[in-house]
């Protein structure tokens, strides 16, 4: 692999880190200080309107981003037909949910939606935008802009969102939170990379485009739609602020599963597609992927599982506890999501979308039907959590399957790669499930359990010499280090690999 890409890759991965890293850390330490000072209820509002919100969103943007990225020769003709198409689109379907808010407010009883679904849905339109010029800067791997854009967004909507909140502005809190972030993620994005779409329209360069995101739109809008349905179902059904709960349980596993996946796909995939006519190079790409993916991602959402209570009652309160069983069960969720989208964006960088819809369909119908299941034989929000976990074991089964079909990565050498965290994570876990009977005050109780279970981890990781650990070291330090002479092949571990990702 060309010493240039590979350092330009590993930069990408350390720019996106930071991106992901500190914007989750600053939206975590908002979603706190907000979820201390608002009720569930405005949560409850907040989570319907994005049902409806996001499914847009999704029929707008989903699938040209990716096509624009997977495509090897894509011009500005290309971007700008796509931003053109998707701005239509998203005035479509800013008109539908305008002109629907009566229903949807009448369907859950809330006035309160009517204005608020027309004010947040107009970040359908930075969203059009923003996905060509995200496309744009990802095919660069210019992620130190990712990263300005996205953490000065955070911070200037936090700063509204605490103010808002403070002033007793209830939802409208949450609602101006969202908007500002969207509106200034793009101003700043295009501040740095001023890309300027030309006033042409090319339907033969938008049809060959659409010709391979239709079947990533599709399969993001099942997933999209599943995902929303449970909310939909939850806040339909059940009374209270059982929807305030699910979502919240749902919210940190979500967060940190989503922030290791950016960091990893957002620069990967385009390193994939660059090698799509090498699927031998690929599939070694993504075994170290998923291997050092799952030295992550095992860990955080076992620890997360472990001291769930202490973590809502001391940062959220006593109000938020009812959703801790929730947040437990995401996350077994949310620990298998990460190496699955990893083989699903080796799919789609060889450009097999076809097969990355047809597993989504598979998963999908399984998933409405154990989501049936639920609703009728158990009737309760935490059978419907239940459902949700389900479906995401079998969704990987599943995926494990293709990629056995298409690069001959048998689905025994993927849970092979997975194990050693795994089996890592569920000692970590005992160790911190033991440090809960030690009578003291949850606060410290809390840090004593993080620090046990970070030891604990690393202390094993390191002892046992895992293969993750020294690789991601190793490419660390050659990173910085410079010590490589261009010529030189990436090596990991164990000698030099011409599969190395790195």
């Amino acid at each position: 692999m060309d010493h240039t890409f590979r350092n330009k890759t590993i930069s990408g991965v350390i720019w996106k880190a930071m991106e992901s890293g500190g914007n989750q850390l600053v939206k975590f330490v908002i979603s706190v200080m907000l979820a201390r000072m608002l009720d569930p209820q405005n949560y409850t509002t907040l989570a319907l309107l994005l049902i409806f919100v996001n499914i847009a969103d999704v029929l707008v943007k989903r699938g040209f981003a990716t096509a624009l990225i997977q495509r090897k020769d894509a011009d500005n003709t290309d971007f700008s037909s796509v931003l053109w198409l998707t701005l239509v689109l998203a005035a479509v379907f800013y008109g539908v949910l305008f002109f629907s808010a009566p229903a949807v407010s009448r369907f859950y009883e809330e006035p309160l939606i009517i204005p608020a679904l027309r004010i947040v849905a107009l970040m359908l339109f930075p969203g059009a935008f923003n996905s060509v010029q995200g496309a744009i800067v990802m095919r660069k791997l210019e992620f130190r802009k990712f990263c300005i854009a996205t953490l000065g967004a955070t911070l200037l909507s936090g700063a509204v969102g605490i103010y808002m909140a403070y002033a007793g502005y209830g939802v409208w809190t949450l609602v101006a939170q969202q908007m500002i972030s969207s509106f200034t993620n793009v101003l700043l994005l295009w501040l740095m990379d001023r890309w300027r779409p030309a006033l042409v329209f090319s339907i033969k360069r938008a049809g060959s485009l659409f010709s391979f995101g239709w079947k990533l739109l599709l399969s993001s809008l099942l997933d999209t739609g599943y995902n929303s349905l449970s909310s939909l179902v939850i806040g339909k059904r059940y009374i209270g602020d059982s929807l305030a709960f699910y979502n919240r349980g749902r919210q940190y596993p979500d967060m940190i599963a989503n922030n290791l996946t950016s960091i990893a796909l957002s620069v990967l995939f385009p390193a994939y597609a660059a090698h799509q006519d090498n699927k031998e190079r690929v599939r070694g790409m993504v075994r170290k992927t998923n291997r050092s993916t799952a030295l992550m991602i095992f860990p955080m959402m076992a620890g997360l599982a472990a001291v769930a209570t202490p973590f809502v009652r001391v940062l959220l309160t006593e109000k938020w506890l009812p959703s801790v069983p929730y947040l437990q069960m995401m996350c077994i969720v949310f620990a298998l999501y990460p190496v699955e989208a990893t083989d699903l964006q080796a799919m789609n960088a060889l450009g097999r979308s076809d097969l990355y819809l047809k597993t989504e369909i598979i998963k999908k119908v399984f998933g409405i039907l154990a989501l049936v299941v639920s609703v009728f034989a158990f009737n309760t929000p935490v059978a419907i959590a239940g459902a949700v976990v389900l479906t995401a074991v079998f969704s990987m089964f599943v995926t494990m399957v293709v990629m056995k079909q298409l690069f001959a990565y048998r689905w025994r050498d993927q849970i092979w790669d997975m194990m050693p965290p795994i089996l890592l994570s569920g000692v970590m876990w005992g160790a911190v499930y033991a440090v809960s009977f030690i009578p003291i005050p949850e606060l410290p109780l809390l840090i004593l359990q993080i620090v046990c279970g970070i030891a604990v981890y690393l202390g094993l990781a390191v002892l046992l010499r895992l293969e993750s650990i020294s690789y991601l070291w190793t490419s660390m330090k050659s990173y910085f280090t410079k010590n490589r002479k261009p010529e030189e092949p990436p090596c990991g571990p164990d000698g030099c690999d011409p599969n190395d990702i790195l």
